[in-house]
């Protein structure tokens, strides 16, 4: 009988024209079981893995994607006497991940905040640890960043989903060994996967500490989306440029002002940052691509 080598990704990739995440990206694979055409073990340097998978619902049928990089899988390659069923999938383990439509409903507790680097007070008591309730609504970029993700993943899955004083300090970057604890401290919490490369073009859903100088205006964002096609990225923070005073869409305008939805069109908005802006601004960053699943398909 006939064996399938088959890639189980338990969570969205961006699948590349070649084995190389340095170049343009093409769609997205779904999490799911996929048929390998093609294998590339430590290309193209000793960092990575690469699969060819056939993915019939993308417009090329097949893509390449990075199933290691380092310690780091994002996928399973295995051997079966029956090949998969070639359809998009949801996660395949479903306690992993949350809903999109939830962080954004979320958001609107954030509505009234105002940015405060040195007062930060949370609109909800976190799991594991005491933190200063608002009001007054006032926030920084690290506060916020916090309280939406540790309340999401919190909410979903309960005592399972651990949280504490440890993770709370790394949200901070309380201590000089790790200038991207942030990025850390979701990865070591189940919330995300560390990303192949600083360079490789965000996720959706991708937390990233940046710092324009090293180690000085450090920043903790969210990238809600990337546009391939123009290189703009969606941002949402709390900050006190761009924009911005308090919680928003960079470029774009605080919640309060532009509701808790991005704009339809939002990448064809000259205001909009592209991923080589950021890069550029923060030379120094890391990120981490969220568990975050059923996106709304901008």
């Amino acid at each position: 009988m006939d064996t399938y080598r088959v890639a189980r990704l338990p969570a969205r990739l961006r699948g590349f024209a070649l084995p190389d995440t340095s170049k343009s990206p093409e769609d997205y694979v779904e999490a799911g079981d996929y048929l390998v055409l093609e294998e590339r073990a430590r290309y193209p340097t000793p960092d990575t893995d690469y699969a060819r998978l056939l993915v019939p619902k993308l417009g090329a049928l097949d893509t390449w994607v990075c199933t290691r990089w380092r310690t780091q899988r994002y996928a399973t390659l295995v051997s079966q006497e029956r090949a998969p069923a070639m359809a998009r999938l949801s996660f395949a383990n479903e306690s992993v991940a949350i809903l999109e439509e939830r962080v954004f409903a979320l958001l609107w507790a954030f509505v009234d905040y105002r940015y405060d680097v040195n007062r930060a007070y949370y609109p909800w008591a976190l799991p594991g640890v005491r933190v200063p309730l608002a009001p007054p609504r006032l926030n920084n970029c690290c506060a916020f960043v916090e309280a939406l993700l540790v309340k999401a993943f919190s909410e979903a899955h309960g005592a399972a989903f651990s949280w504490d004083m440890r993770r709370h300090r790394q949200m901070m970057i309380a201590s000089t060994e790790d200038y991207f604890s942030p990025v850390t401290a979701a990865v070591e919490s189940g919330m995300a996967l560390v990303a192949p490369s600083a360079d490789v073009p965000p996720h959706p859903w991708t937390l990233i500490q940046g710092w324009r100088s090293q180690w000085g205006s450090g920043h903790t964002f969210l990238v809600v989306d990337f546009h391939a096609r123009t290189d703009k990225v969606l941002v949402v923070e709390s900050n006190l440029a761009y924009g911005l005073d308090g919680v928003g869409y960079r470029g774009l305008g605080n919640l309060r002002d532009v509701g808790l939805l991005p704009p339809a069109d939002w990448w064809t908005r000259n205001e909009v940052w592209t991923w080589r802006r950021i890069c550029s601004t923060y030379p120094f960053r890391r990120q981490a691509w969220l568990k975050i699943k059923a996106r709304a398909g901008r």
